[in-house]
């Protein structure tokens, strides 16, 4: 998912200025706004997206650029983060924490922790690179890129997204045989020219699916189709 739109709620307001005597928790976010999920499992479900800024990884095809820009990060504590949040009303009561990369960023556990506590239902959406998923995410995305992440991150997954581009090395094929042979929920997803799909990786994305015998399923980007960020 991307950002910003019309539900984009990250003005200068929420970021904060830190004084010598105060200590607080920063998150370094890029964005936070509400929209339909438009991929894997919860495709068409009303959520609230916590971008992280930054990312260890550096993919050329990453269709997801606000993360590496400077001028697109803030510096927001846990509770500039809820506010926002509670500004969006009913609509973010399912948060997906993604980026960037989440589990790269100090301090995420306590995050999780306090919008636990504030009702927020936590999601999350990583490449598995930078650490363990703290507890209280109710929901694990997978998206795992090259080399894979540790073993333990995919079975902790509650579903696995691997993004297929046109011409997948036989390494990718064969992560993408295994999990879906050992996890119940796998998804492929054809990798974008930005905001615009890619025919190619499309085609590629559709022939795994339809050779892998009911083990893998379809993810469109539907956001994408209907103008949504």
């Amino acid at each position: 998912m991307r950002g910003s739109s019309a539900f984009s709620l990250l003005p200068d307001r929420f970021a904060v200025s830190v004084t010598p005597t105060l200590t607080p928790i920063l998150h370094a976010v890029c964005d936070i706004f509400v929209s339909l999920q438009g991929e894997g499992t919860w495709t068409g479900r009303p959520t609230a997206f916590v971008r992280f800024w930054g990312c260890p990884l550096h993919c050329p095809w990453c269709d997801e650029p606000r993360h590496r820009d400077p001028g697109s990060r803030r510096l927001l504590t846990t509770g500039a983060i809820i506010a926002a949040l509670r500004a969006f009303g009913e609509g973010s009561a399912r948060v997906l924490l993604t980026g960037g990369e989440p589990l790269a960023r100090e301090g995420l556990g306590s995050l999780v922790s306090e919008l636990n506590c504030a009702g927020f239902d936590v999601a999350m959406e990583t490449s598995g690179v930078g650490g363990a998923v703290p507890p209280g995410v109710a929901w694990v995305t997978l998206s795992p890129k090259w080399p894979p992440p540790p073993e333990a991150v995919h079975r902790r997954a509650d579903e696995i997204k691997f993004v297929v581009p046109a011409d997948p090395s036989e390494a990718v094929l064969g992560e993408i045989a295994r999990w879906s042979r050992e996890h119940p929920n796998v998804w492929v997803q054809p990798q974008a020219r930005g905001d615009e799909p890619d025919p190619a990786s499309t085609r590629r994305a559709v022939a795994l699916v339809m050779e892998s015998r009911g083990r893998l399923r379809l993810s469109l980007q539907t956001h994408k189709w209907i103008g949504l960020p």
